[in-house]
């Protein structure tokens, strides 16, 4: 590719090797990468960070949370606490879990020994979580943070690998930790992030204990063995014997974030202060310069998604609102806060998308025409290059749309998965802001690339951010290569300040990920395009996500799947788009027929006429979710439909099968195409919500 294409990121000169394309860069960075901004940081931890936000901006708001009425069973208006009470206040519960430490898990240990230890994490977003997260900072220690999605069998073992001793956590977790504790050795301390006094107006949300069942908590802990303390008391605790804070070095944990385990265990991704440090300089080159960011923090902070966005925003003195704990009031919440910062995940902003599509161009009479003019007007701009305001149709449609999530928007960011172009164009010209699409993993931070401001094409997820370099390898078992015509193709390998600092205790797989030359093997397969922007286009690894942000590894389900006596070859196929799981099942002809010609009530139907008749295919689908039930599968790993297909999988024909009889899945996705399509139109048409709220 002429180097003059390459339009919106740098090609390094002469930085091709075999079997890899050249390296690309953001443009500012063509001769270093160091970031240059217009904001001097001094910083290098996160600590650093709030302790200067908290200087800078003392009297600001920082924290805020709903006011609920008890008897209006409502949520209102928000409350907030400054940059400089919030200090105070995690100063002090910083303190106070180490004088925990002192009391119940170390007793005999030199205080100053007490650092560098995890602290647990488990709870929903809200303020006690970000309080409580500070205050280990304070002490150098790191966050673990656990996620309501985890079984029990995750949960065991995350707190064990950890090695947690003391975690804090909303209320109603800590039975459930209990009935763990056999399992939990290590675990000394839990601190209740609700208060225990009846009727404190701390509590985030109606809680069905009171003070006799907390009473009876008390004793359950106690007997087995666990001391047991509200967040309240830690924070008296510390107020009473501080300690002065034990500032984090750039090259120590800031939290472990573990991943999904589809394949084995979870991995423990290690994110240190170095990568926060980054976060506060690169951010802001993608975001709007905006004096006084607001957001709604609603997205788990388990993921570090959201860690990255709340850490900007904090320390570049923002305003973060916690939603009131449903994700089904995100858009009340986001109407009650007004943020001019939205970020999200497609399937939230699939969600919308729906909604406003039912009350716009899918509308009836007056209002759906006008609504279909103006849609094309706008998108008919916005491909041309002319930006997504309107000044006619912003005023009579579209300002009304934006009031929905809160009317003071200027930046929406997507990211966790890939999302449709036809409705991330829609949402940019509803939203009347910059809506952009990015890419990151939680090995990178969750930064990586990011699309410039000006970007109004959809289906591709932008260039390196400052200060990171990427570049493509060869996967010649599916046909990517780097030489591939008309644009490199291949696994994306990125470089930078965002790379994460290994996984904990598995020195083998951080070697798999992280390459010589510090390159992070990410398991994506990307398409270098003609303007020098990336595209995501596959997965290397059999593991893909779903659109709600589930990884699911398919051969793990057709192993399962293919037990079934009807089932001689099966393909699980899911779609980072989509939410649910299809799949083409081969049949035993031996088995299948007999099963097949009862459930059609024709005892002459041959092998193809029953692949093809609904009432074999419903009751095959409900057949395999009941093996799927029984097998424990979670419910997003139950199939939703299935395509039956008489012919089998082969090397020869349709050349699914290699020679060695493994399923080449992008051949089988290719085969099958308008049998995938298919299935997922009539998945998700019984599924469209008929009319906005």
């Amino acid at each position: 590719m002429p180097v003059s294409v390459v339009k919106k990121s740098y090609r390094v000169p002469n930085s091709e090797e075999p079997g890899s394309s050249y390296i690309i860069r953001h443009p500012d960075c063509k001769d270093s990468l160091e970031i240059k901004t217009e904001q001097e940081y001094t910083t290098d931890n996160v600590f650093s960070m709030f302790q200067e936000s908290a200087k800078k901006y003392a009297d600001r708001d920082f924290l805020g949370r709903r006011t609920y009425n008890r008897e209006t069973n409502k949520f209102g208006s928000y409350e907030w606490i400054t940059y400089s009470e919030a200090y105070t206040r995690a100063m002090n519960i910083g303190s106070g879990i180490i004088r925990l430490f002192e009391q119940h898990v170390r007793p005999n240990a030199d205080i100053t020994t007490l650092t560098r230890l995890p602290l647990g994490m488990y709870s929903v977003n809200r303020v006690e979580w970000i309080l409580a997260d500070y205050g280990g900072i304070s002490q150098n220690l790191y966050t673990v943070a656990l996620y309501d999605t985890l079984g029990a069998d995750s949960l065991e073992y995350i707190m064990n690998h950890a090695e947690i001793e003391v975690l804090v956590c909303s209320l109603d977790k800590v039975p459930k930790l209990l009935k763990l504790r056999e399992k939990l050795p290590q675990l000394k301390v839990i601190v209740s992030m609700d208060s225990f006094a009846d009727g404190t107006p701390d509590a985030m949300l109606p809680s069905p204990f009171n003070t006799s069942s907390v009473s009876v908590l008390k004793q359950w802990a106690e007997a087995a063995g666990i001391a047991l303390y509200d967040l309240n008391s830690v924070e008296t605790l510390g107020a009473a014997n501080p300690v002065p804070p034990r500032i984090p070095k750039t090259d120590e944990y800031f939290c472990l974030c573990y991943t999904s385990g589809t394949t084995g265990t979870p991995k423990a991704a290690m994110i240190m202060h170095r990568n926060m440090a980054y976060v506060q300089k690169a951010v802001p080159l993608v975001v709007p310069k905006i004096d006084y960011p607001v957001l709604l923090s609603y997205l788990p902070l388990a993921h570090i998604y959201e860690r990255f966005v709340e850490i900007y925003a904090m320390s570049c003195g923002g305003k973060i609102g916690l939603f009131s704990g449903n994700i089904l009031n995100v858009v009340d919440d986001l109407q009650t806060l007004g943020p001019n910062i939205f970020n999200s995940v497609p399937r939230l902003l699939n969600r919308i998308y729906d909604r406003l599509v039912a009350g716009t161009i899918h509308a009836p009479g007056l209002t759906g025409m006008i609504a279909r003019r103006a849609v094309a007007d706008k998108m008919a701009n916005l491909e041309a290059g002319k930006g997504n305001t309107h000044a006619f149709w912003d005023r009579v449609l579209f300002r009304k749309i934006r009031a929905l999530l809160g009317g003071n928007l200027e930046f929406v960011l997507t990211g966790s998965a890939p999302i449709e172009k036809g409705v991330l164009q829609f949402l940019r010209i509803c939203f009347c802001c910059q809506v952009t699409e990015g890419w990151g993993a939680t090995e990178t931070c969750g930064l990586g690339i990011a699309n410039i401001r000006s970007e109004n094409l959809a289906g591709r997820v932008g260039i390196p951010q400052h200060g990171m370099e990427l570049k493509l390898v060869d996967v010649p078992e599916m046909n990517y290569l780097s030489t591939d015509k008309p644009y490199p193709r291949g696994e994306l390998m990125v470089r930078g300040p965002c790379v994460f600092g290994g996984y904990f205790k598995d020195e083998k797989k951080t070697a798999e990920t992280i390459l010589p030359g510090g390159w992070l093997a990410t398991g994506d397969v990307g398409r270098i395009n003609e303007d020098g922007t990336l595209s995501i286009i596959d997965r290397k690894k059999n593991i893909f996500k779903l659109s709600q942000g589930e990884y699911v590894a398919p051969e793990a389900l057709e192993n399962i799947y293919g037990n079934d006596s009807c089932i001689q070859q099966i393909f699980v196929h899911g779609d980072s788009l989509q939410s649910t799981l299809v799949a083409v099942v081969v049949p035993d002809p031996e088995s299948f027929i007999p099963w097949a010609r009862k459930v059609a009530g024709n005892r002459e139907a041959s092998l193809e006429t029953l692949c093809s008749d609904e009432k074999v295919n419903q009751a095959l689908v409900k057949r395999l979710a009941v093996m799927g039930r029984k097998a424990k599968l979670q419910g997003y790993e139950i199939l939703k439909a299935i395509k039956i297909d008489y012919r089998p999988f082969d090397v020869e024909t349709n050349g699914i099968l290699t020679p060695t009889m493994k399923l080449r899945r992008n051949i089988a996705a290719d085969y099958y195409r308008p049998d995938i399509d298919a299935m997922y139109a009539v998945i998700n048409n019984s599924a469209a919500p008929k009319s906005l709220p």
